[in-house]
């Protein structure tokens, strides 16, 4: 893409994108359809969490069985989202899919099943669904209850993303570097790119972002194992402490585990360990490890997104901290993000970034 043209019209300019994930694929198509021009630039990181997370839409969590924050909202945003993306581009990444929750012990089914007559959780939660069948399979304690989830592909999605801008010609794969990027008063200027804004997505990587380095992140990192378990035939999610989610060929995902410490993006001994204890109580049968992964989940201290304009340079700006609900998140504030860039609508102020001070 050329930048001779733009140089003297800031308006026409492109917006530069860092980060081509989930958060920055999702903001470049909103982008797109608001017609607005972009340059995204990545390096394709192998162990980027959009790749390797699962990609669930899990609507109630947690031992208590809440509602997720503004899920009612951001599903079926999400939803229409994805199936726009997928007749798009010509690919399939969206499947509504039941999530089988395993309890504890039958206080909690009990609590479970008091929730099941709460305000606006007969959403999101089945009773009259059976799967005995799982039992055979899944040591079971408590019983277990349904949910109403989905799974979207991410990363069958930011492939098919990629090949979209490689089409386009919008997408350069390098590494960016902070000291090349001079912020200009009516844009920023990258090497030979001349841009109306940069928007950072980067994950997890923000916090060496000399910009937005004030955040407070407490990433998590996670470890993952593929599982073929040839004898576990089922449709659905089951989740016991952890997920086992089917993929295809009697393959499974299955996890994931937290660590704090270690933010490196490769799989440990002791992540594995720990896995493979976890799945010790869960699975009955058989099972062969086909792959062990990690990445490491971009999260704040506050678990809400950072979006917005940076205080001090309005050129610069970020879409962060999705964390683990990306996949329901990334739709809805990816667009409220376009917004703000395209016709100045207000972002609320729970996500602005602004509301994290700079000392």
């Amino acid at each position: 893409m050329s930048n001779s043209t733009n140089a003297s019209n800031p308006k026409k300019r492109p917006y530069l994108i860092v980060g081509q994930g989930i958060a920055g694929s999702m903001l470049a198509w909103f982008l797109e359809k608001a017609g607005e021009s972009f340059i995204i630039i990545d390096n394709s990181h192998k162990y980027a969490a959009s790749k390797i997370a699962a990609g669930i839409i899990n609507p109630i969590t947690g031992r208590r069985f809440v509602k997720s924050w503004m899920i009612e909202t951001f599903m079926p945003f999400a939803k229409n989202t994805y199936q726009e993306i997928e007749t798009a581009l010509d690919v399939q990444v969206w499947k509504d899919m039941d999530i089988i929750r395993f309890f504890i012990n039958n206080a909690e089914g009990n609590n479970w099943l008091s929730k099941t007559t709460w305000e606006g959780y007969d959403k999101f939660l089945k009773t009259e669904k059976t799967a005995d069948y799982l039992t055979d399979f899944i040591f079971d304690a408590g019983g277990y209850g349904t949910v109403n989830g989905a799974k979207v592909d991410l990363g069958k999605l930011v492939k098919a993303f990629r090949n979209h801008f490689q089409e386009k010609e919008v997408l350069r794969s390098e590494l960016f570097e902070y000291d090349s990027l001079v912020v200009q008063e009516d844009g920023v200027k990258y090497k030979d790119i001349l841009a109306k804004k940069v928007i950072f997505c980067e994950g997890y990587r923000s916090y060496a972002n000399p910009w937005f380095a004030h955040l407070p992140y407490e990433s998590a990192k996670g470890e993952v194992l593929i599982l073929r378990i040839p004898s576990l035939k089922t449709p659905d999610i089951i989740k016991k402490h952890l997920f086992i989610v089917p993929l295809e060929d009697d393959l499974f995902w299955f996890g994931s585990n937290y660590e704090w410490d270690d933010l490196t993006d490769e799989p440990t001994q002791i992540g594995k360990a720990d896995l493979l204890r976890q799945l010790k109580g869960i699975l009955k049968v058989d099972y062969e490890i086909v792959h062990h992964l990690a990445a490491v989940r971009p999260v704040l201290k506050d678990r809400r997104p950072a979006l917005g304009l940076h205080p001090n340079h309005p050129n610069i700006g970020i879409l962060n901290g999705l964390g683990t609900k990306g996949t329901s998140l990334a739709p809805y504030w990816a667009k409220a993000l376009v917004e703000l860039l395209v016709t100045d609508k207000a972002i609320p102020s729970e996500v602005d970034v602004q509301r994290f001070k700079i000392a």
